[in-house]
């Protein structure tokens, strides 16, 4: 516990360090480097799913605050696109995963759970049992996590304009310590919520839910400290950065070049259908990308909210891809995933 305690620690120093140099999504990059350090020179330390959780209420909890009740119904007018660059998305990772395959000469359902486009958790686990090589599966899953939480959010960063956002309210120290009250409570209540209603981004969408409602009917005028939200981006960084260990090196090493194509391909596949997104809505360009990549909700609206971009908008599309694949994935794995006994022939 010692360890951890100091290893987070050191994560939020990093944050707070990136974020004073002014470097884009400075808390999140700045401890996803920390990790990364720590799994390598120091020592693996490992987390439970909660303090993750943890992480997901506090984004969530801010969003809420920043939810605009007149633009929630105007969402739907970008559903038709969403639905569209979702169906993209998929074939793309089926498309990828034979690509994958052929280049690095894997099994085929290592290949096809590698490139599933998101829930890398129930993906990683359901490759087992198809006779999938779960070292590599997990391996690629947590390096293109590692390669999206690193690279989009700086790019975000570096190409947004926020010298027109409004500075964050002053606010009393009174003030700001009811918020981190109420944000506490907000945290326990999501975790009582998500020990009963369970399914991807249930901790988000309560979270969420829970913020709206204590803007709107406790604290209107108030806004959330920004320690907060950089706060949950130390979390999601520090976690991220490490999970990618020697380990997770050493499988992509000895699948050489077709790991890196690969995730490379990934990349342009997910700036290609930002691109289309973008194309086909009012949204801007960079609020695309952080809708539509798969990287994770978290991520991807916590750094739209350090950024002023639509927060909201960027959770819910992701969420709501999360949920979908979630829901698809049994029907995936029974049209392109061999079944175990045919494994080998």
């Amino acid at each position: 516990m010692r360890d951890k305690l100091l290893f987070l620690t050191v994560a939020y120093a990093f944050g707070w360090l990136f974020q004073s140099l002014s470097i884009p999504a400075g808390w999140l990059i700045g401890a996803l480097v920390a990790g990364m350090i720590c799994s390598f020179f120091v020592k693996k330390l490992y987390f439970s799913s909660e303090l993750f959780t943890i992480a997901l209420a506090l984004v969530g909890l801010n969003i809420g605050f920043m939810v605009i009740p007149e633009e929630l119904w105007a969402y739907r007018m970008l559903l038709p696109a969403f639905g569209l660059t979702l169906l993209l998305t998929l074939v793309g990772g089926i498309l990828l995963g034979k690509i994958f395959r052929k280049w690095s000469k894997t099994e085929a359902n290592t290949a096809f759970f590698c490139c599933l486009p998101g829930g890398a958790s129930e993906v990683i686990a359901l490759s087992e049992q198809y006779g999938a090589d779960q070292r590599i599966v997990a391996a690629f899953h947590t390096a293109r996590i590692t390669l999206f939480v690193f690279t989009v959010p700086f790019l975000v960063g570096v190409g947004t304009d926020t010298s027109g956002a409004l500075p964050p309210m002053s606010q009393s120290i009174s003030s700001q310590a009811l918020l981190v009250f109420l944000a506490i409570v907000g945290v326990v209540l999501t975790f009582w919520f998500s020990k009963y209603i369970r399914f991807p981004g249930a901790p988000m969408f309560a979270a969420i839910a829970l913020g709206f409602a204590c803007h709107q009917l406790i604290v209107p005028s108030y806004e959330m400290p920004g320690y907060v939200m950089g706060s949950a981006q130390v979390l999601i960084g520090a976690m991220i950065g490490m999970r990618f260990d020697r380990e997770t090196l050493r499988e992509l090493a000895r699948i050489g070049g077709p790991s890196l194509g690969s995730l490379g391909l990934y990349v342009v596949m997910s700036v290609g259908l930002a691109l289309i997104f973008f194309a086909l809505t009012p949204l801007s360009f960079y609020t695309s990308l952080l809708a539509i990549v798969p990287a994770g909700a978290a991520e991807m609206a916590s750094t739209a909210a350090t950024l002023h971009l639509d927060a909201t908008v960027v959770a819910t599309l992701q969420m709501l891809r999360v949920l979908a694949l979630f829901l698809m994935l049994p029907f995936l794995i029974r049209w392109f995933a061999k079944k175990p006994d045919v494994l080998g022939e």
